[in-house]
C-alpha cells in the first residue's frame, strides 16, 4: 500500500494559536534513523524547499537537498563535515543569508553518543546537554536568516525557535511511529517583522 506523504495529502485542520492560524496534521509512518527518509517527513521538507532560494542544513547526513549542507560524519554525502557550530560560524563569515533552515539535530544524549561513536570520537559531558547545545546552535543560526526566513525543526518537543526569537508557528505535523516509539514532531516557523510587536506573553 502506498504511503501518503505530507506533500500529497491535504492538511487535516487549522488550529488557532494565540489568534494566529496554524496548520496541523498527523500521520503514521515507519521509524527511520534517517529522518528525511521517512516519506511523510520527506514531503514536509520538500514542500518548503520548493519555495526556497537559499537553504541551510547543519545535520544533513546523506541528503544534499539544501544549498549548504553539513554533517559531522565524513562518510556521509554532505558538502561539509564540521561540528554544527563551526559550520554555522563558517557560513556567517561567508555572509550567507538563507530563507530556509532545516534543523534536525540529535534528539537525545543517546543519539548524540551514537553520532560520536559512529566517527570514533568520545562524547564529552557538555555534548550530551542537548537543551544547552540547541540554544547555542539557534543563536548561531539567527544571523544567517533573512527577515522572512522559515525554520523547519524536528524532534520530540515543539519548542522550536520560539516567539522570543521573533518566530511564529505556521505548521505542526506529528508523525506517529507505532508501538512505544516517540512521535516525530515537525515544526515550520516563520520569522516575523520587528514591527509586528510580538510579546513574551504570547508564548
Amino acid at each position: 500500500m502506498k504511503t501518503e506523504t505530507a506533500i500529497e495529502r491535504p492538511l487535516d485542520e487549522i488550529v488557532i494559536n494565540h489568534g494566529r492560524a496554524v496548520a496541523f496534521s498527523r500521520y503514521w509512518d515507519m521509524p527511520n534513523a534517517d529522518t528525511f527518509s521517512i516519506p511523510t517527513i520527506k514531503g514536509f521538507v520538500q514542500k518548503y524547499l520548493i519555495k526556497s532560494k537559499v537553504s541551510i542544513d547543519p545535520f544533513a547526513r546523506n541528503k544534499r537537498w539544501a544549498t549548504h549542507t553539513n554533517d559531522l560524519n565524513p562518510d556521509t554525502q554532505a558538502e561539509h563535515h564540521m561540528e554544527a557550530g563551526d559550520f554555522l560560524v563558517y557560513l556567517a563569515e561567508k555572509q550567507v543569508k538563507a530563507d530556509l533552515l532545516i534543523f534536525d539535530p540529535p534528539y537525545s544524549p543517546r543519539q548524540v553518543k551514537e553520532c560520536y561513536d559512529g566517527i570514533g570520537r568520545k562524547m564529552q559531558m557538555e555534548d550530551g546537554q542537548t537543551a544547552r547545545m540547541r540554544k547555542v546552535w539557534k543563536d548561531l543560526m539567527l544571523p544567517l536568516l533573512t527577515e522572512d526566513a522559515t525554520v523547519l525543526t524536528f524532534g520530540w518537543n515543539s519548542v522550536g525557535m520560539g516567539i522570543k526569537n521573533r518566530f511564529e508557528l505556521i505548521e505542526i505535523m506529528l508523525v506517529c511511529h507505532g508501538a512505544d516509539h516517540n512521535d516525530t514532531i515537525c515544526l515550520a516557523e516563520r520569522r516575523t517583522p520587528r514591527e509586528r510587536g510580538l510579546f513574551a506573553h504570547d508564548l
